[in-house]
């Protein structure tokens, strides 16, 4: 995980997710947190370098979500992140969603646009 400015800030946001999606009938939910079983990185077939997501969990489709704070969703790190976990969303029909503070989504679609990288969909926290 990339060292950031509001790394706590962060941890609460992943906490949040992972609890939410719990209480919402997702199952397998593992977090990138204490307290929960960390999700398994996910790489590139061609380097076998990768990332591991915030939280991964399963409904009828599987999960990924990416936890940025204000200032992350601009580094270079999160764009590592997000075309990695975009491209492997599209191959195993998974739905990736990107976890942003309010006030931040037009910020994370714009970023994403700029990338080229697909989100099903922006949440927020807080």
């Amino acid at each position: 995980m990339a060292k950031r400015k509001s790394q706590s800030k962060h941890g609460s946001m992943v906490k949040s997710v992972a609890d939410h999606v719990s209480n919402d009938g997702h199952t397998n939910v593992e977090a990138d947190i204490t307290g929960y079983d960390r999700p398994e990185l996910i790489y590139w077939e061609s380097t076998k370098k990768g990332h591991i997501p915030d939280v991964t969990s399963t409904t009828d489709t599987k999960y990924i979500f990416e936890v940025e704070t204000d200032d992350s969703i601009d580094d270079s790190h999160t764009e590592d992140q997000w075309k990695l976990f975009s491209a492997n969303a599209k191959q195993r029909s998974k739905k990736f969603i990107a976890v942003v503070p309010k006030g931040s989504e037009q910020q994370a679609w714009a970023r994403a646009k700029q990338l080229g990288v697909t989100l099903h969909d922006v949440w927020t926290v807080g």
